[in-house]
């Protein structure tokens, strides 16, 4: 099923049978309102409707259609377009869908169902001014001259625009058909400071976010970074998120007993912004590690045992417990002791 150049085409292949359908429309579902597509096989008939307008081709010898494998939306994968060289297929689909509906079952959320996704926004339509982006009658020149290329500047980004050539001699004029164009994401603006975050543990914490606003284009990843408190300026451990749907991530790598400010970072194609400030959380006590062996310094009759406090602490220490031949013989804060 493929929309170009004001044409709905269908391609219908069931063995050798190989059945077409065009439904002429022109521009007129360039109105910047919704338009319903109803595309369906009966026996041998083949037809296409697009609001009220309609076309149909009768084929006697198709076959029945059994659809086993999986549905591609708005295009299809680059490791299979070779098995389908006769489609002519182009660039994939730029607009806005809902409502899919199949035969005997209930409208398809596409976004829950879709096993993956390409350059897609499942949250709808990036702009509603569709209506003056393919409309011959609203375009403006913008270029007149002998040469071959044109640099045009000022527009929005990640924008679709439409342009055409025209061709003049002295026996009158041509346009070609129109070819579309995308101008690429910005970078990302006011990106939000995490909403939320809490301990799973010591080491690690769970950051939630909400998404940013008025982001052009499509958010590639997100990037969660941890700083200490009062500490460099270089983040001391950060996570790289790439499914931009979630806006939930754990950041590990903590220590225990530890203040830190944490950010958010959103990125399109152009680039990426990080939140101009930071949440703060601190990490949970952990139990002592590298705990150090003591030491004695001998007399005749007694032992003045000592130690040091563990390398790593992971919090503040309570208590110390001297052994001696696996019974305790000392408890408490102090890190001395004498064994009489």
């Amino acid at each position: 099923i493929e929309l170009k150049s004001g044409i709905l085409n269908i391609f219908l292949r069931t063995g050798v049978v190989f059945t077409q359908v065009d439904l002429w429309l022109g521009l007129s579902y360039c109105d910047g309102k919704w338009n319903e597509v109803t595309l369906s096989k009966e026996g041998s008939v083949i037809s296409a409707t697009m609001n009220e307008l309609r076309e149909q081709a009768l084929e006697p010898r198709v076959q029945q259609l059994k659809v086993n494998s999986p549905v591609y939306i708005g295009g299809i994968p680059p490791e299979i377009q070779s098995f389908y060289r006769e489609l002519g297929l182009e660039q994939g689909f730029g607009g806005c869908m809902k409502d899919v509906k199949f035969t005997r079952g209930a409208v398809v959320n596409l976004a829950s169902v879709s096993s993956s996704a390409v350059r897609v926004n499942l949250d709808g339509c990036l702009s509603t001014d569709s209506a003056v982006n393919c409309r011959g009658n609203d375009s403006i020149l913008v270029y007149r001259g002998k040469e071959q290329s044109v640099y045009e500047s000022a527009l929005q980004p990640f924008t679709e625009y439409l342009y055409r050539v025209v061709a003049v001699n002295e026996g009158g004029s041509i346009s070609s058909a129109w070819t579309h164009a995308r101008t690429r994401e910005s970078v990302p603006q006011n990106v939000p400071t995490p909403s939320r975050a809490h301990s799973i543990n010591g080491y690690s914490i769970e950051v939630t976010w909400d998404k940013p606003a008025g982001v052009i284009g499509v958010i590639e990843k997100y990037i969660l970074k941890a700083y200490e408190a009062d500490g460099p300026t270089v983040p001391i451990t950060s996570a790289e998120l790439a499914d931009a749907g979630m806006l939930t991530g754990i950041l590990r790598g903590l220590h225990p007993f530890t203040n830190y400010a944490v950010t958010l970072t959103a990125c399109t194609l152009a680039g990426c912004t990080e939140s101009l400030h930071a949440l703060n959380i601190s990490t949970p006590q952990e139990a002592p590690e590298d705990v150090q062996s003591p030491t004695a310094i001998s007399f005749p009759t007694f032992l003045l045992m000592s130690w040091s406090p563990p390398k790593t602490p992971n919090g503040i220490i309570t208590q110390y417990t001297l052994y001696m031949n696996g019974i305790p013989i000392y408890s408490g804060n102090g890190t001395k002791y004498i064994v009489k």
